[in-house]
């Protein structure tokens, strides 16, 4: 594999953050990339990378230079962040001296399994023990050119707390995730009680906004209460069990309501004329449709990206 395509694909790691230890399942569908990023996770001295897949294929693009695809040359390896940069230097001496660079045969990689180890039906797997506490990297090597790959991959990694623990699926820089996001909730749900008993007390005064405001804090308390119960849950069991689209949907509506707070407090309206004019009814027509397409565009890059981390929903 050529060296400046392994250096993109270790610069593009960078640039993703933390990924959350999900059990996930991606599908690849005649990918020729010769590095395929899937998932980040921090490992404790103990913990498990697990990696399966079904379902495999490969083949030549019409119209390339038929070759002898060798399964020996494609796999999974695992890789210790703080020695990419030794793989680094192996993948630009190779570009110097003009040879050959395989991460595969590297020193620095922990091999999971290659394909030619999974069965004639195209499933197999692999799994690996750390042993040193780090942030690790699961990646998909080809070091043939233009060989098509097609796949399901199930990567499933996890910490150890300690004989007979329950497994951790939140990598250790994530574990008090949880509890931040419920006290944070708890803290919202206090703002809310003294904006309200506030309100009461001098409901003389009290505008429609007033209630709008009250209701931003609810859907911010609530939104933190869900990322709180999808962390706990991811951290057990893996999946979000369904409270990820609760954040969603409350993430929505504070979204909405912080822009209309905004707008409406910025003209004026709460103090100086009950009514919009036509450009701030625009102005706040074009900040829900924003709030609306974003929303989606979370929810599409959290499902949908190989190796891409889920942090769009812990913009809270």
């Amino acid at each position: 594999m050529a060296a400046p395509v392994f250096l993109a694909a270790v610069l593009a790691l960078q640039l993703l953050h933390v990924a959350r230890g999900e059990i996930k399942t991606t599908p690849i569908v005649s990918d020729s990339r010769p590095v395929i990023l899937f998932e980040e996770f921090g490992f404790k001295p103990g913990g498990v990378a697990q990696v399966s897949v079904s379902g495999v294929s490969w083949s030549v693009p019409e119209g390339s230079p038929p070759q002898a695809v060798d399964p020996g040359l494609m796999g999974f390896i695992l890789i210790s962040n703080t020695l990419f940069f030794k793989i680094t230097n192996e993948s630009e001496y190779a570009e110097e001296t003009d040879s050959s660079f395989c991460p595969l045969t590297s020193e620095y990689v922990m091999p999971l399994f290659r394909l030619k180890d999974i069965g004639r039906d195209g499933a197999g797997g692999g799994n690996v023990t750390i042993g040193d506490a780090d942030q690790y990297t699961v990646l998909f090597s080809s070091c043939q050119d233009g060989v098509e790959i097609t796949m399901d991959v199930r990567t499933e990694m996890y910490n150890m707390p300690g004989p007979g623990g329950d497994r951790e699926y939140l990598p250790v820089g994530l574990l008090p995730l949880p509890g931040i996001f419920a006290a944070s909730s708890v803290v919202y749900l206090a703002f809310l009680a003294v904006w309200v008993f506030v309100c009461i007390k001098q409901r003389a005064t009290v505008e429609r906004i007033h209630a709008v405001m009250g209701a931003l804090l609810l859907f911010k308390a609530l939104k933190l209460a869900c990322a709180a119960e999808d962390a706990w849950y991811v951290g057990r069991t893996g999946t979000p069990h369904g409270w990820d689209v609760a954040f969603y949907v409350f993430g929505f509506f504070k979204g909405i309501l912080l822009f209309t707070v905004i707008v409406l407090i910025g003209t004026g309206w709460s103090f100086l004329k009950p009514y919009l004019q036509v450009c701030t009814l625009r102005t706040c027509s074009a900040c829900n449709n924003d709030q609306h397409m974003r929303g989606h565009a979370c929810i599409h890059k959290d499902g949908g990206m190989d190796g891409e981390c889920r942090s769009a929903r812990r913009t809270c």
